[in-house]
């Protein structure tokens, strides 16, 4: 990908007001979160471009290059030449307006909404280098030039004429002219009108692809509590229809001070009424291609997040799903995660779609626009995953990997037979080494201080890089009946966490702490919500995550208190817990051959590998581009590539 990058020279030259300078591109920030969002199976969302504070997009014909406003003095230009669906250069081409928010196509110009007027350029999409400034040429200049609201959205309609969002100038109050409304007017701005009345704060707006009817979204009053009123998707399919502001604060909710005064014709309500503060803004019908066909008709909408709410809402991406007689039958989550434990680090305003099906997102507040596609990234990840196939081993149950790239792999041999177990080496070329034998059934690893700790059975075992075996405890040490030692997992302090997935039904099952000193006691016990506990990961100071292989179940276990928080379910056989730098988390299922990824304990998990034979305890490789599986019953390690 070619980037330009703003060089001290040119910002130099741009606060001289010089008409265009490229934008320095630096995307590390927002990759780094991409994890945290929760995406339906088979979609990707990666970054676009970055976009200093990206409002309302648009699609430029031939070239492709995407305009985009912002709430600044800035419109920018996004150019693809390549067509990999990853910006090449992004261009400032406008640094002189007063809230350039809102930025249409027609016939070859670029209409750009300020707060105050609306002007076309000619040609953008023909040399993005042109004296745009120059080129101005105001169509309109009778919008009502007040700060409060004053982010105009815009769109032409199927009849041709520009549609314009006109905010109210206040919270709630009353209004006059083209306040609290959507106009429409020609190209060449005569004929301005009052499209629709009563609306507070539209900032998104798009047409019905079947019917051609007018949709916009609209924010409604404030400091009217946590849950009150709602947020609004409206349909306006004809002009002259009033929408309720100021006489309804939001749906049919009303304010106090509005409460005994009435609206001057019949108010229209919300074909979709949103959680309150949930502050909707751009939206798109979906007319692509290459998502699924369920899809095809929805609007798909940005949620900008609240402000003013006791614990936040919105951040994400809406979905309003529409029948075959182009009726809302109603709305869910499309794509969330922008808000992490009350804290936002991404907020959603604008939605574009491309030529090929995909969408881009604008976000304001990280300063990107992402592209959310469907189906692109399964084949590379499959063709990545065959050449990194180790095979011929016997059972391998559990892998760990070396700080200096190496893998040791238990190999349980054949189940039931002692004395024919033993840990690989995987070294870094490839080949195969072994560091121990004589062990029974070989299962959870882990390293501590470059000594490797095994789960044998009954067991616990310390291993040295020259291959030394030293018992840690063994099956008289335990206060309970060791089972079937599993899993392994060491905190910071070296205390050993050991589980016993115990019995087919659960008998003798628990998890054991090993202290430093060697003292062992019982933490969770078979009478514990968890059936068969297996994979273990410490999850923050005196915490586990522990994977229930008999019930599918993710569960937190507080080690202090011993109790459990349920998490998540649906993981079959569920086996091996990993997380990688990003924050990821990974759980495989032995029973059905699946390993899925998480953004968080809670998150929808996501598939990444399903052909496996019996997926066991996964690591993560040295270099954290890896998931590392044993496939215990096909007798293979395979990696998962995970970046």
């Amino acid at each position: 990908m070619k980037l330009k990058f703003l060089s001290v020279a040119s910002l130099a030259a741009a606060s001289l007001g010089l008409m265009v300078s490229p934008v320095m591109a630096d995307r590390a920030a927002a990759e780094a979160n991409l994890h945290k969002l929760n995406v339906p199976d088979g979609f990707n969302v990666e970054v676009y471009a970055e976009v200093p504070g990206a409002r309302q997009m648009t699609f430029g014909q031939s070239t492709g290059t995407v305009f985009v406003g912002t709430r600044g003095k800035n419109v920018y230009a996004v150019v693809d030449r390549n067509k990999d669906r990853q910006a090449d250069e992004v261009v400032n081409i406008l640094d002189d307006l007063k809230v350039g928010n809102g930025v249409a196509m027609y016939q070859g110009n670029l209409y750009v909404a300020e707060q105050h007027r609306i002007a076309r350029y000619a040609a953008p999409g023909f040399d993005l280098s042109l004296p745009f400034e120059q080129m101005r040429e105001v169509v309109f200049d009778d919008l009502p030039d007040k700060a409060h609201h004053g982010w105009r959205y815009i769109d032409f309609g199927p009849d041709g004429k520009l549609y314009v969002t006109v905010g109210a100038p206040c919270n709630i109050c009353d209004v006059s002219g083209y306040e609290g409304s959507i106009i429409r007017m020609n190209p060449d701005g005569s004929e301005a009108e009052v499209y629709a009345h009563g609306v507070r704060n539209s900032v998104g707006i798009d047409f019905q692809p079947e019917t051609g009817d007018l949709y916009f979204t609209d924010n409604n009053v404030d400091m009217m509590g946590d849950d009150n009123p709602p947020g609004e998707f409206n349909a306006a399919p004809e002009k002259g229809m009033h929408f309720g502001f100021p006489y309804y604060a939001g749906g049919d909710a009303r304010h106090q001070d509005w409460k005994d005064k009435e609206p001057p014709q019949e108010v229209t309500f919300p074909a979709v009424e949103f959680q309150a503060h949930t502050a909707s803004l751009g939206f798109k019908f979906y007319t692509g291609k290459m998502f699924p066909a369920e899809y095809q008709g929805d609007a798909i909408i940005a949620q900008h997040g609240s402000w003013n709410r006791t614990e936040p809402v919105g951040y994400k991406l809406e979905r309003v799903t529409f029948n075959d007689n182009n009726q809302v039958t109603g709305h869910e989550t499309f794509i969330d995660g922008w808000l992490v434990d009350g804290e936002a680090w991404g907020r959603p305003t604008d939605v574009l779609q491309l030529p090929d099906g995909s969408l881009l997102v604008s976000d304001d507040y990280n300063g990107v626009i992402y592209r959310v596609s469907y189906g692109e990234t399964q084949q590379t990840a499959a063709a990545k995953t065959d050449k990194q196939t180790v095979t011929d081993l016997r059972m391998p149950e559990s892998v760990i990997a070396h700080p200096d790239g190496r893998l040791f792999v238990s190999e349980i041999g054949e189940f039931g037979k002692n004395g024919d177990g033993q840990i690989s080496i995987i070294n870094t070329d490839g080949s195969k080494a072994v560091l121990a034998a004589g062990l029974n059934d070989p299962k959870g690893l882990d390293l501590f201080n470059n000594e490797l700790y095994v789960a044998d059975i009954n067991q616990v075992l310390k291993v040295d890089m020259d291959g030394n075996v030293q018992v840690v405890a063994d099956s008289s040490d335990f206060p309970g009946t060791a089972e079937f030692l599993n899993d392994l997992e060491i905190d910071g302090s070296g205390n050993l966490y050991v589980s016993d997935s115990g019995t087919d039904t659960g008998q003798n099952a628990g998890i054991y702490r090993i202290s430093t000193l060697g003292e062992i006691t019982e933490i969770l016990d078979s009478k514990a919500a968890i059936k068969r506990p297996n994979g273990l990961l410490m999850d923050g100071i005196g915490s586990l995550l522990v994977a229930d292989f008999g019930t599918g179940d993710l569960y937190r276990l507080d080690i202090a208190s011993a109790k459990l928080k349920d998490l998540n379910t649906g993981f079959g056989g569920a086996d091996g817990l990993v997380r990688d730098t990003r924050g990821f988390l990974y759980v495989s299922d032995w029973n059905n051959g699946k390993v899925w990824q998480l953004a968080g304990p809670r998150a929808t998990p996501q598939i990444i590998a399903d052909n496996l034979q019996a997926a066991a305890d996964i690591a993560l490789s040295a270099d954290g581009q890896y998931v590392v599986v044993p496939d215990m019953k096909a007798g293979k390690l395979i990696y998962l590539p995970i970046h």
